[in-house]
């Protein structure tokens, strides 16, 4: 089964909590796979072993935290409920 198509920039939004929006930059993605060992239920590789959402709400904030400090590359960018960058700090 083909995995459908994700755009480089794969973004969600949270219904909970002081992150509201999470972004995998897609193209910065270097597949290192730590966000995905740190929140599994959030992130997962695609065959092109590329990180990507799978569910932005499985997570309480400090994993999803966690899992973006992870990244090498920060691939991972946060945001809170008015827009605001909140990780990596701008």
């Amino acid at each position: 089964m083909q995995q459908p198509s994700i755009p480089p920039l794969n973004e969600a939004a949270r219904t909970t909590g002081k992150i509201r929006k999470i972004v995998v930059d897609r193209v910065k993605c270097i597949g290192a796979r730590s966000c995905a060992a740190v929140a599994p239920g959030t992130f997962q590789m695609d065959g092109e072993n590329l990180a990507y959402i799978l569910d932005p709400n499985s997570e309480d904030d400090d994993t999803v935290l966690m899992a973006a400090q992870s990244c090498p590359v920060l691939a991972i960018l946060l945001y809170d409920e008015h827009g605001k960058q909140i990780f990596p700090e701008e």
